[in-house]
């Protein structure tokens, strides 16, 4: 089985590659790959264990070699609908699924099959390595978002700005593919834009969490002043001939010798 496990940023889909018909990498026999890496989902949902591996095993078809067949997103949420009839045993109506792209993110992602390739509505299983799972994401109650928003003042902890302005996200400071876990400590609110800034800053980076300022900005992120006084600033550097962030560090300096 293929073990190629690293640590990684947020994972983005690989591009798509040449289809191979018969050969597979290491000679590794299909059902017990598939086999070990359902045995390891982490997701809690036994409905979801079941769609991931239906997918798996549409995107790795039986006798097919490494990459597999590039298959439309279409053909996947068909195998899902028709697991999912055979299993429907409900005197209502059936409903086809509708969380086929959902369910493929998490595979690639919380579950570590990084190997899963994607280009428009065309997907592909171009490899068979493995790569940390991250932490499942959970779903905070309401007291303990509450919780929190009362600690943040109820503000996006990056930019300040409050409900109705904008909407929050529950944000893992140390996010899951570096380590963070679900504990109360590790949350803060982030506005949705922020929190699509955060990500993509954290994407593919290898600095240290603990001194990150998209982590914890109540510690590390840049003070903001008024638009007013960056001009003074400014305006008195340029007549003083100096660096306008020297001067302000010897402006704090002077104010807290005093």
């Amino acid at each position: 089985m293929a073990n190629e496990r690293k640590s990684r940023g947020r994972q983005k889909f690989s591009s798509l590659a040449p289809v191979s018909e018969k050969e597979v990498p290491d000679n590794i026999i299909r059902e017990i790959w598939l086999n070990n890496v359902s045995q390891n989902f982490i997701c809690p949902s036994e409905a979801n264990k079941s769609y991931y591996r239906v997918l798996l095993e549409k995107l790795w078809p039986d006798g097919h070699g490494i990459p597999g067949p590039q298959v439309k997103e279409s053909d996947l949420r068909e195998s899902i609908d028709r697991f999912r009839r055979n299993q429907h045993s409900d005197s209502k109506p059936y409903k086809p699924y509708v969380d086929v792209f959902r369910r493929l993110r998490e595979l690639q992602g919380e579950e570590g099959v990084t190997g899963i390739g994607r280009e428009g509505k065309l997907y592909q299983l171009i490899s068979l390595a493995l790569s940390e799972k991250r932490v499942p994401r959970i779903k905070l109650s309401d007291t303990d978002w509450q919780q929190i928003l009362e600690t943040h003042q109820s503000r996006c902890c990056i930019c300040s700005r409050s409900e109705p302005d904008v909407r929050f996200q529950q944000d893992h400071k140390v996010p899951r593919t570096r380590g963070g876990g679900n504990e109360l400590s590790n949350f803060q609110p982030l506005c949705d834009e922020c929190n699509n800034f955060k990500s993509t800053s954290c994407r593919g980076c290898q600095l240290d969490c603990a001194q990150c300022s998209w982590a914890f900005p109540e510690r590390y992120a840049p003070l903001r002043l008024s638009s007013d006084n960056i001009s003074r600033l400014r305006q008195t550097a340029a007549i003083d001939r100096i660096n306008p962030h020297d001067l302000l560090n010897q402006i704090v300096s002077n104010f807290f010798r005093a």
